[in-house]
């Protein structure tokens, strides 16, 4: 199943390439999201936040503590 949903999305992505090839301008551009939609596109949160505020200051003091000293 997961095969099949990659092997889809690699044609829409494919696709889209060759739409955006013939394109003139950059506004006429498609995503392959806006090609055609796939089943799997639900799970995707698009436009959301991938971490908080909080996870971004927890691995900024986690790389701090990781520089070398010289």
């Amino acid at each position: 199943m997961i095969r099949a949903n990659l092997q889809w999305e690699q044609t829409r992505y494919l696709a889209m390439m060759m739409f955006n090839v013939n394109c003139n301008k950059r506004g006429q551009m498609i995503t392959p999201e806006k090609l055609f939609p796939l089943p799997q596109d639900v799970y995707l949160d698009k436009g959301s936040p991938k971490s908080t505020k909080e996870e971004l200051i927890a691995f900024k003091k986690i790389l701090e503590n990781k520089k070398p000293s010289n």
